[in-house]
């Protein structure tokens, strides 16, 4: 298993990873119809662009193992300037998830976000019907930075957990 930083080719396999997962875990949060008509036609032109025309300040790391992509992780650093560096994506593909991957790719998204934005702190947002997500990112000490509604790209209205780390440093003390 390593990480590495995404490249435009990987945009395709990010794009079905991504979609896989709200398909999956997203039922019965989000609308159905977006889920199985909408949202892999959405997600592969969204990380067409994220990795043809990326934002100086987005991170793009993938997780492979046996020279397949397993997981990725999408960073976007000093996003907000209460919460800071915003980890916008985690997703790890089904069947490889327990492996402790999601922890490596936030070991890896620290890692990123203290070398471009080290005085800043790292969120990330996490729906309320998303259980085992939520689990995973309570075990990992975050404060609760609030709650709100969010708007799915689908018109559903879910609620919505932000967490936060105070620094990078605590992240990544968090995954060891």
């Amino acid at each position: 298993m390593f990480v590495r930083e995404a490249e435009f080719q990987d945009y395709s396999r990010i794009a079905q990873i991504h979609a896989k997962s709200w398909q999956q875990v997203y039922q019965g949060l989000l609308d159905a119809e977006y889920l199985n008509n909408r949202v892999e036609d959405e997600h592969l032109a969204m990380w067409q662009t994220r990795l043809t025309q990326p934002p100086l300040n987005q991170g793009v790391l993938v997780l492979e193992d046996n020279d397949q992509i397993c997981g990725f992780v999408c960073l976007y650093g000093n996003h907000s300037f209460e919460q800071g560096t915003m980890i916008d994506n985690l997703h790890v593909i089904d069947g490889q998830r327990g492996k402790g991957y999601g922890k490596a790719l936030l070991a890896n998204a620290a890692q990123w976000a203290e070398k471009h934005f080290s005085d800043s702190g790292l969120y990330l947002e996490v729906l309320e019907g998303n259980a085992p997500a939520k689990a995973f990112y309570l075990s990992l000490r975050p404060q609760n930075s609030g709650d709100f509604i969010w708007k799915a790209p689908c018109g559903s209205q879910v609620l919505c957990h932000r967490l936060r780390w105070e620094n990078p440093q605590q992240l990544l003390d968090a995954t060891r």
